[in-house]
Order: structure tokens, then sequence, then C-alpha cells
């Protein structure tokens, strides 16, 4: 190398000889020729494209308890409401003040109060489908049906109409017969009708010169006793036998309660997984006596309650060993049972009484047809939803814009969306196939449900979310 660079210099230095006429070059004559321009201060040419930031880490939330309850209707542990509120799109604003839709009130000349809830266009579901009030008038005919148990107090509000929706009649029709239930059932009274019917009989009688002594030969007076008799005997049986088959039926549905909210301790209380247990329907009802206190795991395997053992292998307890179980602890006192073994569940007692109600109002000869839809609310197109209260200030508008919206699609039943047969999205009543979507979560939220790992709930970002997509793009939900 250092040949070459001597080489170089000499060729260079005769040439400069050739060119000024024998004259001896200079230092700087030659230098100029080697480096024209001034020589560059090491890596000083050098330039370095510009760093590239690290993508974002995963947002890393924790929670006290799973319960894998995801469903927007029904989540309460703190991890499932968390996922639900991730995964689904809320009426209230976010921590931006955006919100999913407007809502405004106006005032009624009778002191009733309109709430109009009005969707944003382009509000999308994770899978493309559209937002609209259909999904918005499921989720609440959900959240007020007879049937909902979940944590909404939205059942509460001054709905118009609410009460005769939930008795399925005009309040005159149902104030008569809630009075006679509660004659027959809680004071043993006779109907007041039946009562004065067989006094007018008696005065008829008495009228047309009937002695007092003969009073119970006279025909009419023998008729309007004999339908006073049968009233009562017939209603109070009726009434026992509806309560006790709402007992046995009770013991199926603390099983489904159980497994439904305190599902998540299984593996902490018992040797067995949530999934083994979810696939032995002889296992959940073991649970379900467990948690309630009503018998023990012992060493060996087995579960005893009561004077009964069962080895868990080939024998299991049956809904019936509970209802057999909790009638002997309560000494068959349903009122007492219902008090203690009742709280946070769907009454079982007022479903009853209602039942029946229905019954008799639709033999009633002044029966003007049962009440199918509430009256105060209403769908005005497909972005909007009217609601009427009965009166309104900031708390009841607070409660009931407490909800998100929900998929009819996914979590109902579209094709029993029929408003104009009063039918929205399920069997009035009757919540079961709702409750088949306990475990997912699916909505318009900001991410999108991944899957569960062991203690942890991965969410990723929804790409039709309607403030756009999450600068995380990985959510982690981890139990403690």
């Amino acid at each position: 190398m250092k040949n070459v660079k001597r080489f170089l210099i000499t060729a260079l230095s005769l040439g400069l000889v050739f060119l000024t006429g024998c004259t001896r070059p200079t230092v700087e004559d030659v230098m100029s020729i080697i480096a024209p321009t001034s020589t560059p201060i090491p890596g000083a040419q050098i330039t370095f494209a510009e760093a590239t930031p690290a993508p974002p880490e995963s947002l890393q939330l924790k929670c006290a308890t799973i319960d894998g309850v995801f469903c927007p209707f029904w989540a309460e542990a703190d991890g499932d409401q968390l996922v639900a509120s991730l995964t689904q799109l809320s009426l209230k604003p976010d921590d931006g003040g955006h919100a999913p839709a407007s809502i405004s009130t106006s005032s009624n000349e009778d002191g009733s109060t309109d709430v109009t809830i009005r969707l944003e266009s382009g509000l999308c579901f994770s899978d493309g489908t559209p937002v609209t009030a259909r999904d918005l008038l499921f989720t609440y005919y959900v959240l007020l049906d007879t049937d909902y148990d979940g944590p909404s107090r939205i059942r509460t509000l001054p709905i118009r109409g609410l009460s005769e929706y939930w008795n399925g009649m005009d309040m005159d029709m149902y104030a008569k017969y809630v009075t006679l239930y509660a004659e027959i059932y809680n004071e043993g009274r006779y109907d007041a009708d039946l009562k004065k019917a067989l006094e007018d009989a008696e005065q008829a009688a008495r009228k047309n010169g009937v002695q007092e002594q003969y009073l119970e030969n006279d025909s009419q007076v023998k008729e309007a006793r004999a339908a006073l008799d049968a009233y009562d005997t017939e209603r109070a049986e009726e009434i026992r036998a509806a309560i006790g088959e709402a007992w046995r039926q009770d013991a199926k549905n603390l099983v489904e309660y159980t497994m439904t909210h305190y599902s998540g301790s299984i593996a902490i209380r018992t040797p067995y997984t949530l999934e083994e247990v979810t696939r032995n329907y002889g296992l959940q009802v073991m649970y379900t006596m467990l948690d309630r206190g009503f018998g023990v795991l012992n060493e060996n395997g087995s579960f005893t309650a009561g004077d009964t053992t069962w080895d868990l292998e080939t024998e299991f307890p049956t809904v019936d060993d509970i209802y057999n179980m909790v009638y002997a602890i309560y000494n068959g006192d349903v009122e007492q049972y219902w008090k203690i073994e009742g709280i946070g569940r769907t009454d079982m007692l007022l479903a009853t009484e209602n039942v029946l109600i229905r019954r008799w109002a639709q033999e009633d000869e002044y029966w003007r047809g049962a009440i199918e839809s509430i009256a105060g609310i209403t769908m005005t197109d497909d972005r909007t939803l009217v609601i009427t209260m009965e009166y309104c200030d900031e708390t009841v508008k607070n409660l009931l814009t407490d909800a998100y919206i929900v998929s009819l699609d996914h979590y109902g039943d579209s094709a029993l969306f029929r408003t104009e047969y009063n039918s929205f999205g399920f069997t009035r009543g009757d919540l079961s196939e709702v409750r088949t979507h306990l475990g997912e979560a699916f909505g318009a939220g900001e991410y999108v449900y991944l899957e569960t790992a062991i203690r942890t709930v991965i969410l990723e970002p929804n790409p039709l979310y309607w403030q756009g997509v999450s600068e995380y793009p990985r959510v982690e939900i981890n139990r403690l």
C-alpha cells in the first residue's frame, strides 16, 4: 500500500515540474493535486439513518377475579367487567369525551320526559355488521325482562309502561288479582266479590219470604255458597302446587346461577378444573351444594351432604337431592328459604305469583288482552330510540344510559326480532338462549377477544372501532 502511494506522489511531482517549467514544486502544490479540497475530518461525512422507534408494548392490566362471564348483560367479576368494557361499545363518552350517540331530553305536557338516543352513523361491530337501533332495543328489552338477573339496575327506572309490561296487563286488572292472591295465600280470606254475591243471594231470599233457618236451602244461596267455597279451595291448591313446582325448579336454577357467578373458585376449592366440572353435570350439582354449605368434600375424593355420600366417580348428587336437602333444612318454609338462598337471584315467589295472576286475569270476563311491549320505548328509525320516563333527572338519565349496545345477531335471535308482533330477539320471560353466550365477548368496542391463556385474557385491537385502531397491539388482563 505504501509503494502505491509513493508512486502516485512521484508521478504527480514530475507532472508539476513539467507544467511549471522546471520549477521545483512545493508541498502545497503536491497536496492540492492529491487533495484539492480541505482534508475531511474522519467520520465527518458519515450519516446515520433515523433510528426506528421500538414498537409499543402490550397493555398489562390486573384484576382480582375472572369468572369467564364476558357477556355484557351478566359480567360481574372485576376481570369480566374489564373484558366487557374493552370489547363493548358503551353509550357513555370515552376518556376523550367522544360518545357513539347523542342523548337529548324534552319535556311533555303530562310531566313525563322523552329521552332521545340517536346513534352516530357508520358504527359497526367487530365483524363488520352495522350497529343499529335494533341492537339497542334488543339490549333494553333484555335488561328489562322479568327473567333478567344481572347487575344492571335499569329495570328500577320509572319507564312508562314498564310495570304493565311486567304484569302483562293493565294496572286495574293486575290490582284485582294481586289482591285476590294476597287474600288466599297470605291472609286466607275469600274474594270480596264472591262474598258480596253470597250476601246478595241471602238478602234476595229473605225478601222472597225465606226464613233465616232455611236460607242455606235456597237454590240461589246454595249456588253462591258453592262458588265461594270452590273459588277459595281451588285457587289455594293451585297456589300451593305452583310454589312447590317453582321450588323444585329453583334447585336447577341454583346450579345454573352458581356456575355462572361462582365457577371461578372451582379450581381452588375442589380438585377439579373448571373444564372438568363444566363437562359433568353431577359435579356441577356437587359444587353448588359445596358452595352453599350443604355438603363437604372428603379426603378420599367423595362428597357428603346430610346422611348421603357420593363417590363422584360412579355416583353424583342430583337437583332432587338439592331440593330434598333445602326442604328439610328450612322445614318446608319456602319464604324463609327464599329470604336466605334467593339473594341476588330472580324472585321465585314473585314470579310464581305473576304466573298465576296472569292465568286468572285471562279468565276474567273483563280481560282486555295482554300487554306485550313497553309503551315508553319506541324505535323511530334505524338509529334512534325514544324512551319516555315518568320523571327524569340527571341520576335517572345517567342510569338509563349506563348500558352497552349489545349485538342482536350475536347474543339474540334476529328471527325473533319482529316489533310488529312485540318480539324483540328472544322469548319473553325466558333468557336461557341469551345465557348460552355467557362466556362470549363480542361487540363494537376498542378491542376484540382473542383467547384466554390460564390466568390471562388476551385482547387485540378492533380495526373497525369507530374512534380508530388502538395504539396498543395487545391487551393482557392478568388475574392476581
